[in-house]
């Protein structure tokens, strides 16, 4: 059986202001995903350096990736964006980004290892909602401070939501990836 969490990642917007957070549902498949997506970033070499045009990113679609403030409960819509996305960068990082619709602010996370997402989703318990706040894991931070006063407020907002579907992301449309491409 799959293992299904929730991640939620504060989001801050151009100008500094941390108003919004995203919700996605990561499972075994979207972990697996994950790793096949950071292999094909290419490093960068000395050579690679020399050349016009060097690919240190992969940019990759969240359509299923929901975006809301910070204290939005259930009876509040979520933030209607555009452009929902993941960059997985070739340091083995990533972030997600948006813009909302209304506004046309560029909404974006900070910088999160893959490979400690990774370690978190298979040592944490089954079901626990993953917090991360400032590009840090805050799940075990004192309910006193600002971090743990955060998680609570997301926490109260999330009982009070219906659950979420299976999230996916998609490189292609239509066109699954292969654990058998990535070896």
């Amino acid at each position: 059986m799959s293992n299904t969490r929730q991640v939620v990642m504060q989001a801050v917007r151009r100008s500094g202001e941390a108003t919004h957070y995203v919700q996605l549902v990561l499972d075994d498949t979207f972990a697996e995903r994950l790793r096949q997506l950071r292999s094909l970033v290419p490093p960068v070499t000395t050579l690679t350096k020399q050349r016009d045009l060097v690919i240190d990113k992969v940019r990759v679609r969240l359509p299923t990736a929901i975006w809301r403030r910070n204290g939005a409960g259930a009876g509040e819509d979520q933030t209607v964006v555009d452009d929902s996305c993941m960059v997985i960068a070739v340091e083995g990082l990533f972030n997600c980004g948006a813009k909302e619709r209304r506004t046309k602010e560029k909404l974006m996370t900070h910088s999160f290892a893959i490979m400690r997402l990774l370690e978190l989703h298979a040592e944490r318990p089954r079901g626990e909602t993953l917090f991360i706040r400032n590009g840090a894991f805050i799940n075990d931070e004192s309910v006193d401070s600002s971090a743990g006063r955060w998680v609570a407020a997301l926490q109260e907002a999330e009982h009070s939501q219906l659950p979420l579907p299976p999230s996916d992301f998609d490189t292609l449309p239509g066109v699954p990836l292969k654990t058998a491409d990535c070896a």
